[in-house]
């Protein structure tokens, strides 16, 4: 009766499968990496900071830069928490990399703050559950590109606070032979990028964090800030995305793709919105023009995969998938994806090894087990069939959790 009812199920997962999601947005069901380890409460960490104005500051710069060394300080906190723990190890990413996923991942309070026109002081803290934190940097840490692009704002960040100093210093050297409006220029303008890298960050937090009109919110105050980010349309354009809004996820993107028409992730994104909304044939275009400028991007060949499975090319479907594995034997979702291919198409043991390399890759993918419970159900062995069912119920998985409902089996 079970395996009757398996292959019942249509193998069209890869119109459903949910790939198209921003690259930002955390999976939930998503099972600790930390083996052993348990946190069973939130941890709390608070950092103070005064920044002495100078006489090119205002309330709002000098609380702009106060807010950025403050959180500079908890993130740096919080890594180094979790690096005395060990629970990071095994993602082996540096320290950097560790503090620029933090920035995007726990959301900065301000617990007090005050302003006496000389300096301002700020208290901020956060509250965080580090176990949830690693499983975080871990489900993002998956994507080295946009770790990195994720970095460089960071980085950015850091940068700006130097150049603002710069700028102090050739202010108070230059206000006496009169070259003070070009400094007083250029450090309004480093003012206003950092508060857009502020906003940027809120953005991803509450992209992160499952809401993503809010998100779009903080991206606008962003964009205005500083319109000629193509990184920050990218964002925002995935957060209307994200929120359902396709037509505007386009716009944004197509915007960015204006200021910089090479962007590989531009491209990306917007073939993601493109498919989102049912569009594969412009899909495949902007997946083809993002491999035009890199040809060595596993993640464009196995979204143009996906978009040939759609529109009924298995065979050029297979062939995108088999490229990406090649450009990255560790790349699950191409794995899992040529397994829903390999499934389609019967040839169920090629599927069966694709979703255990899926599985081995990434332990915490529910669909992998459930898909590869489907195969061993067609296979005929009922028991593993069971298991991996189970076992994609107990990560969350709505469709195992129903079809087990159905045969009364418990999970």
């Amino acid at each position: 009766m079970l395996r009757d009812d398996i292959k019942s199920f249509v193998y069209r997962r890869i119109r459903k499968k949910c790939l198209v999601k921003s690259f930002l947005l955390l999976v939930i069901a998503f099972t600790s990496l930390t083996a052993g380890t348990a946190f069973a409460e939130t941890v709390s960490f608070q950092k103070e900071y005064t920044y002495q104005a100078g006489e090119l500051d205002n309330k709002v710069s000098a609380r702009i830069i106060a807010m950025e060394n403050a959180k500079r300080l908890l993130f740096s906190e919080i890594e180094a928490y979790l690096e005395s723990k060990a629970v990071i190890k095994n993602l082996q990413l540096t320290k950097n990399q560790t503090t620029a996923l933090i920035s995007v991942i726990v959301r900065t309070d301000v617990i007090e703050q005050k302003w006496d026109k000389n300096a301002f002081y700020v208290k901020a803290g956060v509250s965080v559950n580090p176990d949830e934190i690693v499983k975080s940097i871990a489900v993002l840490s998956r994507d080295k590109r946009n770790t990195g692009e994720i970095e460089e704002v960071r980085k950015k960040a850091s940068g700006i606070l130097k150049r603002l100093e710069k700028l102090k210093e050739q202010h108070e050297a230059g206000s006496a032979d009169g070259k003070i409006a070009p400094i007083l220029s250029g450090y309004n303008e480093a003012v206003k990028i950092l508060s857009a890298i502020d906003w940027f960050e809120n953005g991803c937090v509450l992209v992160n964090s499952g809401n993503p009109q809010k998100a779009v919110e903080a991206f606008m105050k962003a964009i205005k800030l500083t319109p000629n980010n193509e990184k920050f349309y990218v964002f925002r354009g995935n957060a209307y995305g994200e929120a359902g809004n396709n037509q505007h996820a386009v716009k944004d993107i197509t915007k960015a793709l204006k200021l910089n028409p090479k962007y590989v992730r531009a491209y990306l994104s917007r073939g993601n919105a493109y498919a989102r909304s049912g569009n594969y044939q412009q899909a495949l275009k902007d997946y083809t023009m993002a491999l035009k400028f890199n040809p060595k991007h596993e993640e464009a060949y196995c979204y143009r995969g996906v978009a040939y499975g759609a529109l009924g090319k298995e065979q050029q479907a297979l062939e995108d998938f088999s490229h990406a594995i090649k450009l990255n034997p560790e790349y699950e979702k191409a794995y899992f994806y040529r397994g829903l291919a390999y499934a389609e198409s019967g040839n169920y043991h090629k599927a069966l090894e694709d979703f255990n390399k899926a599985v081995e890759l990434n332990p915490g993918d529910s669909e992998a087990y459930f898909n590869r419970g489907r195969v061993y159900g067609l296979l005929g062995d009922t028991y593993k069939a069971v298991e991996d069912i189970r076992k994609a119920a107990r990560l969350g998985d709505k469709a195992a959790q129903n079809f087990l409902k159905t045969q009364k089996i418990e999970w």
